[in-house]
């Protein structure tokens, strides 16, 4: 019997082979932990170093007259406008108002007043070819984009902040009377 090898499965067991297998685990966890360690390392200093530079701050900007930045609405326009798209003549009592600044407000007023006539003009443009259901939206957003537009166009080349000079378009728009021809 002392003449027996042994086997494949009693060399697996023995002391040697268990603590080789224990320490190649704890190499690899040693390394990997080493590894993490450094990359956090890493991380810390980079963010650390591109991290926000020192900050002062500064008394905010005071505007010159903040009672001329406040907002003022002009009438633009006060008329029946038609609209026959469906095939039909509507009617529409419609009142229609810029929002500008006061500091802009007398020399919009006055341009309003000298330019009246083409003002009405183009907005009954708008107005004519209007499709249906842009009259069915509850605050006429369509129609009030499309008339702010022509009137960003016409006022705001004499403003010199950058900011637009009319800031809204606000219709008043009454129902629609329906017009036989």
């Amino acid at each position: 019997m002392a003449d027996k090898k042994p086997d494949a499965k009693s060399e697996s067991t023995t002391p040697e082979g268990g603590a080789a297998a224990k320490s190649g685990g704890m190499k690899f966890a040693i390394i990997t932990v080493a590894l993490l360690a450094i990359e956090g390392a890493g991380l810390y200093a980079f963010f650390a170093m591109s991290g926000p530079k020192h900050v002062e701050a500064t008394e905010p900007a005071l505007v010159a007259n903040p009672e001329e930045e406040k907002p003022v609405e002009l009438l633009l326009l006060d008329d029946r406008l038609v609209n026959d798209r469906t095939g039909i003549s509507y009617l529409y009592d419609t009142e229609i108002y810029v929002k500008v600044r006061k500091k802009d407000e007398l020399w919009v007023k006055d341009e309003i007043e000298r330019t009246k006539n083409e003002i009405r003009a183009q907005v009954s443009g708008i107005w004519r070819t209007a499709e249906p259901h842009h009259f069915q939206e509850p605050m006429f957003d369509t129609l009030s984009r499309r008339i702010e537009t022509a009137m960003r166009e016409r006022f705001d080349h004499r403003s010199v902040d950058g900011k637009p000079t009319v800031e809204k378009c606000v219709l008043v728009v009454g129902t629609g009377i329906r017009v036989n021809r």
